[in-house]
């Protein structure tokens, strides 16, 4: 069997989704691995940290409510740690009001989803970063 990804293929984005809801991340993470994603998870804040700042994901989808370390502090370090890095952050959450977003913007999260989020508005929102930086998504083949 061939695994050769042929060179006009764009390369799979890598992906950390981190909730300690572990149904909701695992249903999440099946999606975006059938999107052609690398996809790592994280149940609390501290391993989702560690994780990002070995992997240095493209994409962290972040919920906020984790034990431990919130998603909020995740984001905050993850923007100290990683300065000059290109990725997309994204707030996943049950909080969804105005406040709500004004803090995970100052977290430095690129964009706010209320739970539960719609995994096909996750991909149009990665997509939509992707094409803003010069990256093309990575689509997976229909056979």
């Amino acid at each position: 069997m061939n695994t050769h990804v042929p060179s006009g293929d764009p390369p799979p984005l890598r992906l950390l989704v981190a909730d300690d809801d572990r149904d909701g991340a695992a249903l999440l993470a099946m999606f975006m691995r059938g999107e052609g994603h690398r996809v790592h998870l994280a149940y609390d804040g501290e391993t989702a940290l560690a994780m990002a700042l070995c992997l240095r994901p493209d994409v962290a989808i972040l919920d906020l409510g984790m034990p431990g370390m919130d998603g909020l502090s995740v984001a905050r370090q993850l923007r100290t740690e990683l300065t000059g890095t290109r990725m997309l952050l994204l707030a996943v959450t049950g909080r969804g009001e105005v406040e709500d977003q004004m803090q995970t913007r100052a977290a430095g999260f690129d964009h706010h989803f209320v739970k539960p989020a719609n995994p096909v508005d996750l991909r149009a929102c990665i997509a939509d970063w992707c094409q803003r930086n010069g990256m093309m998504p990575h689509v997976p083949s229909k056979g």
